[in-house]
């Protein structure tokens, strides 16, 4: 998924918008390599919860 994600990254504009207020404006805009930190956490929920336990 990192690598995935890695290669789309090049694509993108450096500054991507991540919330829109109630009139459709950005007003958080985050950059492109901070999509790569968002990987981490599902990633983390996957191997915490869902994982297959092995005994």
């Amino acid at each position: 998924m990192f690598v995935i994600l890695f290669g789309i990254i090049l694509f993108l504009p450096d500054s991507i918008p991540i919330h829109f207020n109630w009139r459709g404006e950005a007003d958080i805009v985050v950059h492109k390599f901070f999509l790569l930190i968002g990987v981490i956490i599902p990633y983390s929920v996957y191997w915490q919860f869902f994982r297959e336990k092995r005994d």
